[in-house]
C-alpha cells in the first residue's frame, strides 16, 4: 500500500522532508512513526496508517515533496495475519463476522495519528463528511486544531464511511478511532441484508412454541 502525503491544510502544497525513521526493509505497525516534515508554518511528525514491511522510500532527506505525493509504499500483512485468528475455537461468534467483513474488504478504522510537537490530544474542528457519504484517498474528512495549528486530515482508504466516532467541538486523543471506512465498495451490504431475516422469523415463532 502506497502511503501519501496528506494535505496538511493551511494552503500548504509542498513540505520539505526533514527526517526518516524507518528504511527499507524495517517492519512498521500502525501508529509508527514514519518520517518528519516541515513547512514554513509547521513541523508534524508523520505516522504509519498501516502494519507491514517498508518496501520502498520514494523521497531523501532534505527533498521537497508535494501534497499527494507517495512517501513510502508499506507491504501489509495484515489480511494473512488475521487467517488463523478467525479459525479460532474459542471465539466461534467471530467467524461468521470476520467472513463478512471479509467478503466486502472490511471496515478499516482511521485513527489520529501522533501530529507531532508533543500533542496529545486536538479538538475536532470540522466535518468534511457524514455516515453514509462514500470518499476517495486524500478526500478531506475533517478538520482538527490543537493551540500549535490547524490541520485537516485526508483519508487513507477509499469507501463509505460508515461511523463517526466524535461530533464537532470534541476532544480527540492521539491514536483515538475518527472514522470507519467499508473498504470495497458495495459488496458488503448484499450479505449483511439478509441478516435480520431468520432472526425475525425465530422471533416471531416463539410465541408459536
Amino acid at each position: 500500500k502506497t502511503f501519501k502525503l496528506a494535505d496538511i491544510g493551511e494552503g500548504i502544497a509542498e513540505v520539505q522532508l526533514t527526517e526518516w525513521f524507518v528504511k527499507e526493509g524495517d517492519t512498521v505497525k500502525e501508529m509508527d512513526n514514519l518520517c518528519s516534515v516541515e513547512s514554513d508554518k509547521a513541523s508534524v511528525e508523520l505516522t504509519s496508517p498501516y502494519a507491514g514491511k517498508v518496501v520502498k522510500l520514494y523521497h531523501k532527506v532534505s527533498d521537497t515533496v508535494k501534497v499527494g505525493s507517495p512517501l513510502v509504499d508499506i507491504s501489509d500483512r495484515s489480511a494473512p495475519a488475521a487467517a488463523p485468528a478467525s479459525s479460532a475455537p474459542a471465539a466461534p461468534a467471530a467467524a461468521p463476522a470476520a467472513a463478512a467483513a471479509g467478503g466486502g474488504g472490511g471496515v478499516q478504522a482511521f485513527k489520529l495519528a501522533d501530529i507531532g510537537e508533543g500533542i496529545a490530544e486536538v479538538q475536532l474542528t470540522e466535518w468534511f463528511v457524514k455516515e453514509g457519504d462514500m470518499v476517495k484517498e486524500m478526500d478531506n474528512i475533517c478538520s482538527v486544531e490543537s493551540d500549535k495549528a490547524s490541520v485537516e486530515l485526508t483519508s487513507p482508504y477509499t469507501g463509505k464511511v460508515v461511523k463517526i466516532h466524535h461530533e464537532v467541538g470534541g476532544t480527540v486523543k492521539v491514536g483515538s478511532i475518527l472514522v470507519e471506512i467499508q473498504t470495497g465498495g458495495g459488496a458488503a451490504p448484499a450479505p449483511a441484508a439478509p441478516t435480520p431475516a431468520p432472526q425475525a422469523a425465530r422471533v416471531a415463532a416463539a410465541p408459536l412454541g
